[in-house]
């Protein structure tokens, strides 16, 4: 059985980029494009990984992660951030289930190696 992997990213061409990479790599994608349907896709997914963005319409990724992390099912799916502000990653430092973080724009080889990691590949 393939692992699932839930990106949630606003802008489609990162989107389908990330997807292609992953696809080949053997893994389930499944996306949303906006905060505001992240919670309800990470529910109705169940994925073994998050690659989530900082900036994105709705709810930020970090308000994403603060739930995820006071959701007793939800806080043991393991994330991988993604933002263009370096500096947004101490915002992330205090929840466990964040495995990594990615500066965009990515190298799209380390990305995957972090993926793999964190999903125990």
């Amino acid at each position: 059985m393939k692992k699932r992997i839930l990106i949630v990213e606003d802008e489609a061409a990162i989107v389908d980029l990330l997807r292609m990479v992953l696809e080949r790599e053997g893994y389930e994608i499944h996306s949303c494009q906006s905060g505001r349907d992240a919670i309800a896709a990470i529910k109705s997914v169940h994925p073994h990984l998050v690659l989530l963005d900082v900036m994105l319409p709705g709810l930020d990724g970090a308000s994403i992660v603060r739930i995820m992390h006071e959701d007793d099912i939800l806080s043991s799916t393991p994330v991988i951030v993604t933002s263009a502000l370096r500096e947004s990653e101490k915002m992330f430092l205090p929840y466990p289930q964040v495995k990594s973080f990615c500066s965009k724009p990515f190298a799209l080889k380390e990305l995957v190696e972090k993926v793999k990691h964190a999903i125990g590949d």
